[in-house]
């Protein structure tokens, strides 16, 4: 037992925690990597900008708009005449494009300016809930299920990247923490807001309609971002 505390002693995570360096890694270098990692906006600040808010509102419609789509979709499409077995199919299809997305996005926001792909993904969403509302009982339906998914899978990755290239490092966890919660929030609602309008209307074409001009403006939204305003170092 006395052994434990002697190796805990010697182990450490890092070089750092022992004053050293990484082979191959300068103190320049270093020094600039810990200077990175302070640059950025605190809470307050960033709650404060009008950047963060257009940030969280076009992620809360979205979100608020797939989580409805995704949570209400066996009950949706088999109000629109599709079979059991069709059904299976389309969550089928869901599952496929959410790792689709995931991964999809991630490549794509390495290269192409993050504002721009979240358009892309989230008009695409839009399609997808407009061909959900127009192409019932129709094959369309799977590609509606397809572009939905994708959004649903993409949404959490461009939260991420859209926080540190816009408010930075120095207090990243807290921020992303705060957008991520909204997204929460609005995933809630959503479904809520679907059988809410289902149980009043008997149908779910009306919040449809309501997610669809919801994606869109989101869309709009995200063209107000502007250029980054931190890069990494």
């Amino acid at each position: 037992m006395v052994s434990v505390p002697i190796v805990a002693f010697f182990l450490k995570e890092s070089p750092e925690e022992r004053g050293l360096l990484p082979d191959g890694v300068s103190v320049a270098r270093n020094v600039g990597q810990k200077q990175n990692s302070e640059e950025g906006l605190n809470w307050w600040e960033a709650r404060r900008s009008a950047t963060f808010w257009l940030m969280v509102s076009a992620l809360f419609l979205v979100g608020a708009s797939v989580h409805g789509c995704v949570v209400h979709l066996a009950p949706l499409l088999s109000d629109q005449g599709l079979t059991p077995q069709r059904v299976a199919l389309a969550i089928t299809v869901l599952g496929t494009a959410l790792m689709i997305g995931r991964v999809a996005s991630g490549y794509l926001l390495d290269r192409v300016f993050a504002p721009r792909v979240a358009m892309w993904i989230f008009g695409a969403v839009a399609f997808g809930i407009a061909l959900l509302r127009t192409a019932a009982g129709t094959r369309l339906v799977f590609l509606a299920v397809f572009l939905i998914g994708l959004g649903m899978g993409a949404e959490v990755d461009i939260i991420a990247y859209l926080t540190s290239r816009y408010f930075g490092l120095r207090a990243f966890g807290e921020i992303y923490g705060y957008a991520f919660a909204s997204y929460t929030v609005a995933g809630a609602l959503g479904p809520w807001l679907m059988g809410l309008g289902f149980d009043r209307s008997g149908s779910y074409g009306s919040v449809l309609v309501g997610f669809l001009l919801a994606t869109s403006l989101a869309v709009v939204l995200m063209t107000r971002l502007g250029p980054y305003r931190f890069r990494p170092g």
